[in-house]
């Protein structure tokens, strides 16, 4: 039986085992091509900047914690950026939709953001007390990266789409919706 405040090592395996037939099912898909809908895809990303925002409105940080969100803001829309770049989108030369695929530099950005995360959470459980480090905020935090890192990947696959579709000879040829 662990004493207290030592992790048990089963917190970190189960996590790790239910994840990784998660990230390889999620990593296969992502190698497909999928159709995507140009029509439907400002829905996601101004989900998450609205849940980002809602967080900081619910309850602001004070005084010089600004600059964490402000930086896990950053460090969000910057990734996602690299990461929306790296999805491939094309148009479908038999049927004139739009197409994106995963690209395998998607893939290890995917995976380097669930190690991080992993480890993360883990050096936090265990030296949050030491560090006087903030659970909440931490989480807050995690909220704000991932509501910009897929509100910005979104938003880049967005305007990309457009410009690949306005392009295509096969859309100039579909009837405009």
């Amino acid at each position: 039986m662990p004493t207290h405040g030592q992790p048990n090592p089963l917190s970190y395996l189960i996590p790790i085992l239910v994840i990784l037939p998660i990230l390889y099912f999620r990593l296969r898909r992502m190698l497909k091509p999928r159709p995507l809908k140009l029509n439907r895809m400002w829905i996601r990303p101004a989900l998450l900047l609205f849940a980002g925002v809602a967080v900081l409105a619910a309850s602001p940080p004070p005084g010089r914690e600004w600059f964490w969100f402000a930086l896990a803001a950053l460090l969000g829309a910057v990734l996602g950026w690299q990461w929306g770049k790296q999805m491939v989108i094309h148009v479908d030369p038999e049927k004139g939709t739009l197409m994106t695929t995963g690209s395998q530099a998607a893939l290890i950005t995917m995976g380097i953001l669930i190690v991080v995360r992993v480890g993360l959470r883990a050096g936090v459980r265990m030296e949050s007390a030491a560090l006087h480090l903030d659970a909440t905020m931490i989480t807050d935090l995690f909220i704000v990266f991932g509501a910009t890192l897929f509100g910005l990947r979104g938003l880049e696959m967005f305007l990309r789409a457009r410009r690949v579709l306005a392009a295509s000879p096969q859309s100039q040829a579909l009837p405009r919706a």
